[in-house]
């Protein structure tokens, strides 16, 4: 093969491509691909037309994730040797995924008259119609490896669709007619008309599709959950109900078809706000089913969750980490409502189990920094978080930035201000638009009134992203005021009171400071009284209240 593709080069030239070709086939077998790869690349230096070092070398480019390079190197290939199945089906491939649809056409067509015994082609080439809009191409193509193959489930439903498209639903309905003419037994294509008829509003007729659906199999599970969807278009509750329960305690129906069957019960009873007891009940009736079943303790938790009950969401969630002590999404939503309870010894002691399971879970790690910040116990916040840092996922930087974030508060807290503020450049660095950590990181900067003008910089920052939070609004104020800019202070507290933040201690003391500053002591005392009543826990406002005048803290 070698010698009939090359007899153009010279016998010396010859020799250099035959060595080279071999050594790189010996060392790709070998595994020791860069070192096959040079040598592809000075076989192809050498004999410039050869179509298998060129197919050879588009195959590695793909590896280095040069698509274009690979792309160029196979149309080289394809064109030298037009015969060949696979360097046309990878030029095909290439053409379609890089978006070349006219290559890729053309390429699909060659395969197709070459490959008479592959109708599967046709498949291919109808999909890339589909991507060009030339939607009764791809129907014609369709139809040409049916001709060959016979009428297939797959095709059928890329033809539905195409009709879809085409608007002529006529034709749509025909070709699941066609399916159901040639697989008379299987009730799923009766069912599949019928909800096409229901999406459609043609009612009557799903309800036909339904009706002979359930003269061969009344108990067929997928039928009873497209008579509900009848049934809850038709407005008729109870019968919706009805076809709910049977598919519920249905036993051919599995879990997680179960758990999506309720997941759009549950939505459709939110939505309306109505007959929620019902709701409880059959959360009652699937547990006693099946008492195994975790992702039914984490629907039933998200539920009892939308209804703010926290405890009872607990209780479920942590059935469900007992059944599934691997699942790291089950012990956050744990570890979350107990935070949300303010439950902290439970975050912490959730969190320690599920490191037995999940060591490599950075999110854990957080959740329990976050819990022993609350606790006000920093040296152990920072503990925990270092500990966690070696299980970070560097190409997350939502969750690396947060994870910084938290360090950097945890390490402010506890005094290391250097560290924290480290901590807080290297969050930056991988989201420069969390606003938690540019929020937390300009108010530290004021408070140890450090580097004022960045602070402020990053403070306007967070108010142009949400204007409308108090906090930040608060911040924002907190940094005028150690600039000794005490109007605007005063108008961005003002604005944060208006917005929701008289309910904060911090947010009220913080604008009986700026009025002091301004000389009105009496409105001053008033708030600082405000803030000692919504519980403060700043340690120099009863000095401030008892002197009637103002102490840094």
């Amino acid at each position: 093969m070698l010698k009939e593709e090359t007899d153009y080069l010279s016998a010396n030239d010859r020799r250099k491509f035959d060595y080279f070709y071999l050594e790189g086939t010996r060392l790709a077998q070998k595994g020791e691909i860069d070192a096959a790869f040079d040598m592809l690349r000075q076989a192809a230096a050498v004999d410039t037309m050869s179509a298998s070092v060129k197919y050879a070398l588009a195959s590695y480019y793909l590896q280095l994730n040069k698509p274009q390079i690979a792309y160029d190197m196979i149309k080289d290939a394809a064109r030298i040797d037009k015969d060949n199945y696979w360097y046309g089906m990878m030029l095909a491939n290439l053409a379609q995924n890089l978006g070349d649809n006219e290559q890729a056409e053309k390429a699909y067509q060659t395969l197709i008259a070459n490959n008479p015994q592959k109708p599967e082609l046709n498949y291919m080439l109808a999909e890339t119609y589909a991507q060009k809009g030339e939607y009764q191409k791809a129907i014609d193509s369709y139809e040409k490896m049916e001709q060959s193959m016979g009428i297939m489930e797959p095709i059928t439903l890329q033809k539905v669709k195409l009709y879809k498209a085409l608007k002529n639903d006529e034709k749509a309905y025909a070709e699941v007619e066609k399916l159901i003419k040639a697989y008379p037994q299987e009730i799923g294509y009766l069912i599949l008309l019928g909800d096409i008829y229901l999406n459609d509003n043609k009612d009557d007729k799903a309800l036909e599709m339904y009706d002979r659906a359930e003269k061969m199999e009344p108990d067929n599970g997928y039928l009873l959950v497209s008579k509900a969807n009848y049934y809850n278009r038709k407005g008729d509750k109870e019968r919706y109900l009805g076809e709910i329960r049977k598919a519920l305690s249905n036993k051919k129906i599995d879990v997680e078809t179960k758990v999506k069957i309720l997941t759009d019960y549950l939505s459709d009873l939110l939505q309306k706000k109505e007959n929620l007891d019902q709701a409880y009940q059959l959360f009652s009736e699937l547990v006693d089913m099946h008492p195994q079943e975790e992702s039914i303790y984490s629907l039933y938790a998200e539920f009892l969750l939308s209804q703010k009950k926290y405890k009872e969401a607990g209780g479920q969630l942590q059935v469900a980490v007992d059944l599934a002590p691997n699942n790291k999404q089950y012990w956050l939503q744990l570890m979350g409502v107990n935070m949300q309870l303010g439950e902290l010894d439970e975050v912490i002691t959730a969190g320690e189990k599920a490191l037995t399971y999940i060591p490599d879970a950075a999110e854990i790690y957080m959740y329990m920094g976050s819990g022993y910040a609350m606790q006000k116990d920093y040296d152990k916040a920072v503990d925990i978080l270092k500990r966690g840092i070696s299980h970070l996922d560097e190409n997350n930087n939502t969750l690396v930035s947060d994870y910084y974030g938290q360090l950097g508060d945890s390490y402010y807290l506890f005094g290391d201000k250097d560290k924290a503020f480290e901590a807080f450049e290297n969050a930056l660095l991988h989201n420069p638009k969390n606003t938690g950590v540019l929020n937390n990181y300009s108010y530290f900067l004021a408070l140890d009134k450090r580097d004022l003008s960045k602070a402020e910089r990053m403070s306007g920052d967070v108010i142009k992203i949400e204007p409308d939070n108090p906090t930040f609004l608060d911040t924002y104020a907190w940094v005028f005021f150690q600039q000794g800019n005490y109007t605007l202070a005063k108008i961005y507290l003002q604005n944060a009171l208006n917005k929701g933040g008289d309910k904060s201690a911090d947010l009220l003391e913080h604008y009986g400071d700026v009025l002091f500053m301004l000389g009105e002591v009496d409105e001053a005392l008033q708030y600082w009284e405000k803030a000692k009543n919504a519980g403060s826990e700043s340690e120099v406002l009863p000095r401030k209240i008892k002197d009637k005048k103002y102490y840094e803290k």
